[in-house]
């Protein structure tokens, strides 16, 4: 298997992770309002469940939406520089997303080995299930900034 179908593999298997987690929270949702308009019957765990999905996704997402290059970008003065200092600006934007990475994997790190002591009070799972999303959406947003740094994503084509 080449570097590249890895890569790919990887990219579609986070892709796929999100949209599963949506997919559950959207039919979490839909039992939440059954359960409760129609059997007038609140679910304790219905919330909390869709909560900790969010947290996963949102984990999830920076890093896909790094990858597909859908974040905010606001056109500035480094548009109008030459070549060779936007190419050094871009590499900078692209370390500061590879620190941001680690941020993420080293506090959610420390999140995770706090949360673990406390137990959600409606899943009744270790908190530390819904922080892992902060450490392995670092990881994969680290994965994702070192390809586009090696990649030379941030060359500008003269």
């Amino acid at each position: 298997m080449s570097l590249q179908r890895a890569f790919g593999a990887i990219d579609r298997g986070a892709e796929a992770l999100a949209a599963a987690i949506l997919g559950v929270i959207a039919v979490i949702a839909l039992v939440q309002v059954f359960s409760r308009y129609g059997l007038n019957r609140s679910l304790s765990w219905s919330e909390e469940a869709q909560i900790f999905g969010h947290i996963w996704i949102v984990f999830l997402g920076v890093p896909i939406a790094y990858r597909r290059g859908a974040h905010l970008y606001i056109e500035t003065f480094c548009d109008k520089l030459a070549p060779a200092p936007r190419s050094a600006f871009n590499l900078t934007v692209e370390l500061m997303w590879a620190a941001f990475a680690v941020s993420l994997m080293a506090l959610g790190w420390k999140v995770v080995s706090i949360a673990h002591l406390q137990t959600s009070p409606g899943l009744e799972v270790p908190m530390s299930y819904p922080y892992t999303g902060m450490v392995l959406g670092g990881a994969y947003l680290m994965f994702v900034a070192l390809r586009r740094i090696a990649g030379g994503a941030w060359r500008v084509r003269a």
